[in-house]
């Protein structure tokens, strides 16, 4: 995907700038190139907002896309009540797909008190490999077809066990998926993500960077986990480095995990540092010491930032100069006791998603009902995510010559109350000046 070259001006709009609510905005080549101008001036084509809101497009700073897309394609048994209508389900689910992802047929949420045995799927699903997740989500009962993949003795077994065993997607198994489910991305006035690569980071990267790149109808920022200091130091040879890069794809921060042992997280902390990238760390003792011991020794700060931060290291934090993101999918009253402790502190924060995709305006009405005021928890899904990630003289808010990334609301946040906000709906998207999502309202 390519900046819309067009001229186009928004009019008779509540557009929120840094300064002011303007009441019209002008881009073309997918910048921003002037804000209030006489109306009877503006030229190239005009869209009327009749009175509806515009705000910085929203970032997600941590959904897991290609999780969330798959998930999307599995069948959720979540309503079956007796075997009849799981069998109706499940053929129907079958019917409808005939190649599915990963060659398996995999269904969730099957409820404990259903008794389906092996016999019973087989004559459902012969002839490809099935799995269905129970709704604890701790086990998967397979087929004949699945248990022959797997060479397994037995068709019931560990979740975490299931999930080892199952095939890589494939590269067309990608490119469908981004295809897909990209568009329902924007349709929540999403502009930007962060996508978390450990497992084939760099098979992932190269196809987000080439094959999907003209796909993509949001920016993509792709962070990097690795297991050991080697594999990193191997990776950061090839002159990636954490930046703008292409218009849709960039590299990002290198992830470090709190479960590695502590030599290993200091080393690449230490590597990432040294290199110029930003340290993306999980919320760990260990991590946090090792960021503090790099970050004084060289007297340097590349905006390294903590996931799942908690009350504890605030003070740390500041004194380093770290950012925070914060998952909302909890719903955790402390988690945002500890975002509204983070703001008086003066700590930037971004919030993702995870695996399970939240709509920006409900983890705005989240925030405002645990301590922040509307502005503040609109800059935790635009401004807040652009800082860290050191994109903030480009996007996350409405100024000349930032990138024509914005969302058209049907009301204004800051007009109605915290429960209202996450009902708002989403009337146009817009990235680098493309509308990348129209309800078809205006």
């Amino acid at each position: 995907m390519q900046s819309q070259q067009e001229r186009i001006s928004l009019v008779n709009g509540r557009i929120h700038t840094p300064l002011n609510t303007a009441t019209n905005i002008t881009f073309e080549h997918g910048r921003i190139v002037s804000i209030d101008d006489d109306a009877s001036s503006l030229t190239g084509k005009i869209i009327d907002l009749h009175g509806r809101t515009v705000l910085p497009g929203f970032c997600d700073s941590g959904l897991n896309f290609l999780s969330w897309a798959e998930s999307q394609e599995r069948l959720s048994l979540g309503s079956v009540k007796n075997v009849k209508e799981f069998s109706d389900s499940l053929k129907a689910y079958t019917n409808a797909n005939p190649k599915p992802l990963r060659g398996w047929y995999i269904a969730y949420d099957f409820p404990e008190n259903i008794i389906i045995s092996r016999d019973e799927l087989d004559s459902i699903v012969p002839s490809m490999p099935c799995a269905i997740i129970t709704r604890a989500n701790n086990q998967a009962v397979l087929n004949s077809q699945a248990m022959n993949v797997f060479n397994m003795p037995q068709n019931n077994v560990e979740l975490d066990e299931f999930t080892q065993h199952l095939p890589a997607l494939s590269d067309e198994d990608i490119l469908y998926l981004v295809k897909t489910y990209a568009p329902k991305i924007n349709a929540l006035g999403i502009t930007e993500i962060w996508i978390n690569f450990h497992d084939e980071a760099e098979r992932l990267w190269e196809i987000f960077s080439s094959q999907a790149y003209y796909m993509l109808t949001f920016r993509l920022r792709c962070n990097f986990g690795f297991d050991e200091v080697n594999s990193l130091n191997e990776f950061l040879s090839t002159g990636l480095r954490t930046g703008d890069g292409l218009p849709f794809c960039k590299v990002g921060g290198i992830l470090i995990r709190g479960q590695l042992e502590q030599t290993e997280q200091n080393k690449m902390i230490y590597s990432a540092h040294l290199s110029g990238c930003q340290v993306i760390s999980d919320n760990n003792k260990s991590c946090v010491n090792a960021l503090e011991r790099v970050i004084k020794r060289t007297r340097k700060n590349s905006r390294h930032l903590i996931q799942n931060f908690s009350g504890n290291i605030l003070d740390r934090m500041n004194l380093l100069g770290l950012g925070g993101i914060v998952s909302l999918n909890s719903g955790n009253e402390q988690e945002n006791n500890y975002i509204h402790e983070a703001f008086q502190n003066g700590i930037v924060i971004s919030a993702n998603s995870g695996e399970n995709l939240i709509a920006p305006v409900k983890i705005m009405s989240s925030l405002i009902s645990g301590g922040l005021n509307t502005a503040e928890a609109l800059s935790v899904c635009t401004w807040g995510a652009s800082w860290n990630g050191g994109n903030e003289s480009r996007r996350g808010e409405i100024a000349v010559g930032n990138d024509a990334d914005f969302v058209i609301l049907e009301q204004d946040p800051f007009l109605v109350s915290p429960e209202e906000i996450a009902a708002i709906d989403v009337t146009m998207t817009f990235c680098a000046g493309c509308a990348v999502y129209n309800s078809g309202a205006i």
